[in-house]
């Protein structure tokens, strides 16, 4: 079966509701509707009281009686250490600390799988170093660095990247028929040390790109999400969700994928694993076990996840 690295919510629940009923409809879900057996919670950029919360209420779950669908597994940190908001709530996004970065790191012990950090913010390299030294994978994401940020990024113990290809690497461009970026684009696909997540919703990236960065990757740098939020499973077009402290928050349903209500913004995808697992194929022309290597064998291996 599959494994949810990245994922924010579905059936109509997001991750930042901590109630178990919420969390046994989304497992059920996933296992029926995506044939998924775990799973990591991902919260995207809070206040650290707020995430501290979170930790805890995973935690419990994770303790006590099984879900009775996908399992939890453990909990992605997608903020909130990041500089460009994206789909998130840009007042929530914080400077790194290694105050926070310890309540974070002890709240979760164990349980935290990766963290999302942005290289080029001041303070970064100590919490990533410090992050990495307690053993939790460390992922460049929601950022805008130059390839040099990025170099000392990696030496400092980040080791994948963030939904890639809807980040901030820098556009590439041409000219006199030489390809450049400003940004760290070509250096994260050179890299050998970087493992890059993909959304393969087939909306949020160009399949064409899916299956380039896939061949350039290879099997053992590229991981497949969702980033599925709630909006998964549930009709509407118009849809009200509330931010991680209780806001209210409109999204609008259209061309496959979810957005920022009137904008063009994307946010998170409305496909499960298992349409991951068949786009893989359709895309990249994989085999069936690479595909599934993608979508499950490598992100457990990633995580530590049985």
């Amino acid at each position: 079966m599959f494994f949810e690295y990245h994922f924010h919510g579905c059936a109509g629940h997001k991750t930042i509701e901590l109630n178990r009923t919420a969390y046994e409809e989304m497992s059920v879900f996933q296992k029926e509707q995506g044939g998924t057996d775990a799973f990591l919670a991902t919260f995207s950029a809070a206040p650290v009281d707020n995430l501290v919360e979170g930790l805890e209420f995973c935690r419990g779950l994770m303790d006590g009686a099984p879900l009775p669908g996908a399992r939890l597994a453990g909990v992605y940190l997608e903020g909130p250490f990041v500089h460009v908001a994206g789909g998130m709530t840009e007042s929530l996004l914080a400077k790194p600390s290694i105050g926070a970065a310890k309540r974070l790191a002890e709240a979760g012990r164990g349980i935290i799988k990766n963290v999302t950090i942005a290289p080029e913010l001041p303070g970064a390299l100590p919490v990533i170093e410090y992050f990495a030294s307690e053993g939790i994978n460390v992922s460049a994401g929601h950022f805008y660095c130059s390839p040099e940020i990025l170099k000392d990024a990696v030496a400092a113990g980040i080791s994948s990247i963030t939904h890639f290809c809807n980040n901030g690497e820098g556009p590439l461009q041409n000219e006199n028929g030489r390809y450049f970026t400003e940004g760290p684009f070509l250096d994260i696909l050179a890299d050998d040390r970087l493992t890059v997540e993909m959304i393969c919703d087939g909306v949020h990236v160009d399949p064409k790109l899916v299956k380039t960065v896939w061949r350039a990757k290879g099997r053992e740098r590229f991981i497949a999400i969702t980033d599925g939020c709630a909006a998964t499973g549930i009709p509407g077009k118009r849809l009200v969700f509330p931010d991680p402290v209780g806001t209210p928050a409109e999204f609008d349903v259209r061309n496959g994928a979810l957005y920022i209500a009137d904008t063009d913004q994307l946010t998170g995808s409305l496909a499960t694993m298992k349409k991951v697992y068949d786009n893989l194929i359709k895309f990249c022309g994989m085999s069936g076990e690479d595909a599934l290597y993608a979508c499950s064998t490598l992100p457990r291996q990633k995580t530590g996840v049985i």
